[in-house]
This record gives structure tokens, sequence and C-alpha cells, in this order.
């Protein structure tokens, strides 16, 4: 094992490890998840953008947005709602 130093914002740690105590992890293991994906994608294993460049939704809205494209869609076939609502927003 090796040890990796970062300055990291009080305020952004404090609350990476609220969530990460949340799912039953402590930071190291959270980075190292991280690390680990990072290797394996070669690359962030997410987009990174500007978030001032782009319009985030909340989760709830983000259901509805993507239901009412599924539903305009007419040559897509009728599928349950419970197949394109994101868990936890009804």
């Amino acid at each position: 094992m090796a040890t990796v130093t970062a300055r990291i914002e009080e305020n952004t740690k404090s609350q990476a490890e609220e969530i990460a105590n949340s799912i039953g992890l402590n930071l190291s293991s959270v980075i190292n998840v991280f690390l680990n994906r990072f290797v394996a994608e070669r690359g962030f294993p997410f987009a990174v953008s500007d978030p001032k460049s782009i319009h985030m939704f909340d989760r709830k809205n983000l259901s509805e947005k993507v239901s009412e494209a599924i539903k305009e869609r007419k040559d897509v076939p009728k599928v349950p709602e419970s197949y394109y609502v994101i868990p936890g927003t009804k």
C-alpha cells in the first residue's frame, strides 16, 4: 500500500466523509474506488465539464423530462413507467 497526500477544502472533505460514512465507507476507501475506476477507464469515470455551462436537473425534474421525451417518441413501444423513472423519485 502507498500513501497519498492531497489538499482538499475542509468543507468538501467534511461533506465527502459524511456521504462515505452514510454508505458504510471511509474516505480512504472512496478514494481507492475512484482511483481504481480511473485506472480501469484510463481517465475519469464520468464526464468532466464546467458545471456553470450545463443545466443541472434535480432527480425528480430529470425523471419528468425523461418521461416526457419517451412519451413524445411515436416509434418507441409503450413500456411500464418503472423502466424509465429513476428510483427514489416517486
